[in-house]
């Protein structure tokens, strides 16, 4: 299998995992959550304009072997986003008659949501990051369901699975061959000290001064934090057209709603998608501190960097933390 490799490996500073959950109460003060439930019909905002009826088929089956279930449990994740919950059966306990269907008109389609949260709403209008959000789940979802219903993706081997992974981040418009190569992926724990936290915002600051974009796993803690000082220094720069791409899969975004950050959301099939889909867009990879997927991924990594037919591949790897998480690499070092 033809994989993008890693030949460098650059030492940084090295950090464990406190356990602690960040709470975001830098910049604004802490907001009291927006109770209550809101029902709407909303027109999806760009990017999905008609399906076809056997996908709207799909999306609203009930059965074992439909998609409406996966579709209602993305879709409350997204419409809870920003949430500092990592627990999907308490988000669906406080919304249990929360319902998502899709509607095609003559005139394209319409989302029609009913109970949703109110917290995804302003003076009775969904907000426009999460309307688009909500487009980017149906986009996936639907993308991948009817490709591996054709057979479009051969995944019994390490080719097909890398040309679905290629397809799919295709269909979400992620790849951009004529662009700069100024993707950074930054992975790191959903629940991490607040030292660690504020230390990934200043390396998503310093990131952001130089025109690099910035990609996580989408949720909380170290993949909030570099999104939000990048924010903060591509408005010093008045950077436009900026990248904060999460990438994310149907069991995490359940457990860990997108940051209000997000602009470009995507769900691959599955972890294993999602790992190689990481490697393939970055163009460096910064890991802070995390737990044991952080873990996962750096060994997933480290078999890239040791195979052979890698070696004259390079992606810049960067491990680094704040000087009182010394131990956590150091444990993965032993």
């Amino acid at each position: 299998m033809m994989l993008i490799g890693l030949n460098q490996h650059v030492r940084g500073e090295r950090i464990m995992n406190v356990n602690r959950e960040v709470r975001d109460e830098d910049y604004l003060p802490p907001q009291p959550p927006v109770k209550g439930v809101v029902s709407a019909r909303i027109s999806p905002s760009g990017g999905l304009d008609v399906l076809s009826r056997n996908e709207v088929a799909m999306l609203r089956d009930v059965s074992a072997s439909g998609l409406h279930g996966l579709l209602r449990r993305c879709a409350l994740a997204v419409l809870t986003s920003g949430s500092e919950s990592d627990d999907p059966r308490s988000t669906l306990e406080r919304y249990p008659d929360f319902d998502i269907q899709v509607l095609q008109q003559d005139r394209g389609m319409k989302l029609e949501l009913r109970h949703a949260p109110a917290q995804a709403f302003v003076d009775g209008q969904i907000i426009r990051g999460i309307n688009e959000l909500l487009v980017a789940v149906v986009r996936d979802i639907v993308y991948a369901s009817s490709s591996l219903a054709a057979g479009a993706f051969d995944l019994a081997d390490s080719v097909g699975i890398t040309h679905a992974v290629f397809e799919i981040l295709r269909n979400a418009r992620i790849l951009r061959p004529h662009a700069d190569p100024n993707l950074v992926v930054c992975w790191g724990g959903h629940s991490i000290a607040r030292a660690e936290y504020d230390y990934t915002k200043q390396v998503g600051y310093q990131l952001g001064l130089r025109g690099l974009d910035i990609c996580t796993g989408c949720g909380p803690g170290a993949m909030k934090g570099p999104m939000k000082g990048a924010t903060i220094a591509h408005a010093k720069q008045r950077r436009r057209h900026n990248r904060y791409i999460g990438i994310t899969e149907p069991g995490i975004i359940a457990a860990e709603s997108p940051n209000p950050i997000v602009n470009h959301l995507v769900i691959m099939p599955d972890i294993e998608k999602r790992l190689e889909a990481f490697v393939r867009i970055g163009h460096g990879i910064i890991v802070f501190p995390g737990g044991v997927g952080t873990a996962e991924e750096i060994f997933y990594l480290l078999g890239l960097l040791l195979h052979p037919d890698n070696a004259m591949q390079t992606l810049p790897l960067i491990l680094t933390g704040p000087r009182e998480s010394a131990t956590y690499f150091e444990q993965i070092d032993r």
